[in-house]
């Protein structure tokens, strides 16, 4: 089965404020985050069950090469990626952001 991917706009957000951070660490750092960051939201399309249940039937992919993780929630044959967020954060940050269902 194929499922639609859908980022919210906070997520997007959390993605650009992530790479414009590691561009001005490193010329390029910021690009090749993104690039990881896209390559964790292509494994959900292709099998979003392969990452565990954490809170509220909510999911976390790891970004390789990065300390981030994509939080989302599987509905239906939808993918809906509600927050990408620095995994060393408190755990309250994502759960706050938790769409209700």
């Amino acid at each position: 089965m194929k499922y639609s991917l859908f980022v919210r706009s906070p997520a997007k957000a959390d993605i650009r404020k992530a790479a414009l951070w590691y561009e001005l660490q490193r010329p390029g750092l910021g690009r090749e985050f993104v690039h990881q960051v896209d390559a964790a939201l292509n494994r959900l399309t292709e099998n979003p069950q392969q990452y565990q249940m954490l809170y509220r039937e909510v999911r976390r992919a790891i970004v390789h090469r990065f300390p981030y993780g994509a939080f989302y929630r599987v509905e239906a044959d939808k993918i809906i990626v509600f927050c990408v967020t620095d995994l060393r954060q408190d755990p309250a940050t994502w759960k706050a952001r938790v769409p209700p269902k």
